[in-house]
């Protein structure tokens, strides 16, 4: 065989291979693999003469997978079912966990914001390093836990966020559209925050605890990025570490939740 025709047949078997990479698409494309899916596939694999899927490049695999994320995240929520799903079709392409660390974190809170909106609340473990130092009342329970970046605001510069009020509903997403603001801000260290039943409570890296019961007199205020509680002079920033989109959500549905 001459250079021209080995060219000739690695050009073929790329087409072929890109051709059952389309089946495959297609099929995780809905965000799950029923049995007729999978027999499709093996029989488009046969006819092509190609590898199985599990044996692509690891970035073509998981684009697949985030193709199949991508239509279940669509409608914003995502429940056990779909989780179920997806693990299937991860296992189907043999990635592991590491391979897709950041999706499978991403899907997590998004599980748990649905969760929350279905009037199913998270617990924090009692064991968890967050609520180490940190004095419980009677009764009230840990619903949620994240890192912060702490700062001190002199002024907002009329960049206030949301308020967060008692009996008042959450709209979805509308925090998204407001940004803290940084012109100003002296920071003051890493916390962890801890969003209760009856408390938000704050704990520095020093084991400090501070907290705001909810109620009317609690100046509460929601970022995209964080939240802002008012004091007497200024405010303390809390600006969330994760980047996810999914962490304001969840903290907007919480305190609206139990501010109730």
């Amino acid at each position: 065989m001459g250079i021209k025709d080995s060219i000739k047949g690695w050009f073929e078997g790329d087409k072929k291979k890109e051709a059952f990479r389309e089946k495959v698409k297609e099929a995780v494309s809905k965000g799950r693999l029923n049995p007729q899916d999978l027999k499709n596939i093996e029989e488009a694999r046969q006819e092509l003469g190609v590898t199985a899927a599990r044996d692509d490049r690891t970035v073509i695999r998981r684009a697949m997978y985030n193709e199949a994320v991508d239509a279940v995240k669509k409608d914003g929520d995502v429940s056990a079912t779909d989780h179920l799903e997806l693990d299937k079709i991860q296992k189907f392409l043999a990635l592991r966990n590491d391979q897709v660390e950041k999706t499978r974190w991403d899907l997590a809170r998004l599980r748990t914001l649905t969760e929350i909106r279905n009037g199913k609340l998270p617990v924090v473990p009692e064991n968890n390093a967050a609520l180490r130092g940190v004095q419980m009342e009677p009764e009230e329970v840990a619903h949620y836990s994240m890192s912060v970046e702490l700062a001190d605001l002199p002024n907002t510069r009329g960049n206030d966020g949301l308020a967060m009020q008692c009996g008042k509903p959450y709209e979805s997403y509308s925090a998204a559209g407001h940004a803290i603001p940084a012109d100003g801000a002296r920071p003051q260290g890493e916390a962890s925050l801890i969003l209760t039943n009856r408390r938000l409570v704050i704990k520095t890296e020093g084991g400090k605890t501070a907290a705001i019961r909810y109620g009317p007199a609690a100046k509460i205020y929601l970022y995209g990025d964080g939240l802002r509680l008012e004091k007497s002079v200024g405010s303390t920033i809390l600006r969330f570490k994760s980047k996810s989109d999914e962490i304001a959500e969840i903290v907007a549905e919480l305190l609206a939740a139990v501010m109730k």
